[in-house]
């Protein structure tokens, strides 16, 4: 018997059908299933609330924005079994989170950001869910290894570093507290690169602060390569050398990362840039809606001109699910190379997500090299 044949057998089901239906199908864990259809797989999501009128199962660039009524769940009538089907990609990455309301889900015309009442928390937390043949697709069930983590106070604010033993590589991020606290990235290396990795995260302040530091200032680049890199060295006691150095941001932070590429060439030998934000430009008002279109060229591509310094190896991220980002990464690339430096743009299947930057960057780190969608590439 089908997911859905089971769905329709608790049409009028007493309380001890629903509990075995339960019992057998855990709410919140997905139910993923093949299809005739090579690439795609078929996943049905469950929330239980027999309270609710209405649960929203939002997805990244799946079920939310312009396309939020897609993720509206369907009740099973008269019982607290939610459900929604999606075919989806098969190496898709994304999060997930139900939210639940006590009104019925307003018409198209009436949703422009007016709040809906949940029942309970705005909403559950967020999950991870990577599809059978999304790269490291246990990234979130291995088991972790304890890591010390130092949380450190200096003029630039909050930082944190991490020093495995007979470590020799050295990474430095920005929005420390996002990969310490939020994603766990010291202990996800632990478990999935043989080579210990010390990190040296820098938190990003305040959205508004963080838009400043990160938003393609030149100055703030040069301010992590020139002060903060060697503050990292000798936080972490970890001297790599220039190769084993590597900086890695992700959205605004991307904008940083590729200007660290083209103006501190001599400070990292491997700089990492997903999502990019290649909206941004320097006299403000835009937003990430003002995505340019593919025959545009963003403000950040023109930054990436000449300059004294070092070939860099550079790895350029975004998802399939960001718009004209991949198209703009892959120009990125195109002029990084062009000046000299080792560009690779690789797409992932997902969407704006800091859950595909951490597995993107931990196979980066495991490889050596740029990630392969689909799998772990073979370390050159």
């Amino acid at each position: 018997m089908t997911l859905r044949d089971r769905l329709s057998a608790l049409h009028g089901a007493d309380a001890t059908a629903l509990e075995a239906f339960w019992a057998a199908v855990p709410p919140g864990d997905p139910v993923v299933e093949r299809t005739d259809r090579p690439g795609s797989v078929r996943v049905t999501f469950l929330h239980r609330d027999h309270g609710a009128r209405a649960v929203h199962c939002g997805l990244a660039r799946v079920t939310d924005r312009s396309h939020w009524r897609s993720g509206l769940m369907t009740r099973v009538p008269d019982t607290d079994v939610w459900w929604l089907e999606l075919v989806l990609p098969s190496d898709l990455r994304t999060g997930y989170a139900f939210r639940t309301f006590d009104a019925e889900a307003p018409a198209d015309e009436h949703f422009g950001g007016r709040p809906w009442q949940p029942v309970g928390p705005r909403a559950t937390a967020t999950v991870e869910l990577a599809l059978p043949d999304a790269p490291l697709p246990d990234l979130a069930t291995r088991h972790r290894p304890h890591v010390d983590v130092t949380t450190h106070e200096t003029p630039w604010g909050t930082a944190w570093t991490t020093s495995p033993a007979a470590a020799r590589t050295l990474l430095v991020l920005t929005d420390g507290r996002t990969w310490t606290e939020r994603l766990d990235l010291p202990a996800v290396l632990a478990a999935f690169v043989e080579e210990p990795v010390a990190i040296a995260a820098l938190d990003s302040g305040t959205r508004d602060e963080r838009l400043a530091r990160l938003g393609g200032d030149t100055g703030y680049a040069e301010f992590l390569a020139d002060a903060f890199l060697p503050w990292a060295r000798t936080a972490t006691g970890v001297d790599a050398d220039r190769d084993r150095t590597w900086f890695a941001g992700q959205s605004l932070g991307g904008l940083t990362a590729l200007l660290l590429a083209a103006r501190r060439s001599a400070a990292f030998g491997t700089v990492v840039a997903q999502s990019p934000s290649v909206w941004w430009h320097p006299a403000g008002g835009r937003t990430p809606a003002d995505m340019p279109p593919v025959d545009a060229t963003p403000w950040i591509h023109e930054q990436l001109a000449p300059t004294p310094g070092r070939s860099t190896r550079v790895l350029l991220h975004a998802g399939t699910l960001e718009g004209t980002t991949p198209h703009h990464i892959d120009t990125a690339a195109e002029r990084l190379r062009a000046l000299g430096h080792d560009a690779t743009a690789t797409p992932f299947t997902g969407g704006h997500e800091p859950l595909c930057w951490r597995a993107a960057l931990v196979e980066a780190l495991a490889t050596g090299r740029t990630p392969m969608r689909g799998g772990v590439a073979s370390a050159t």
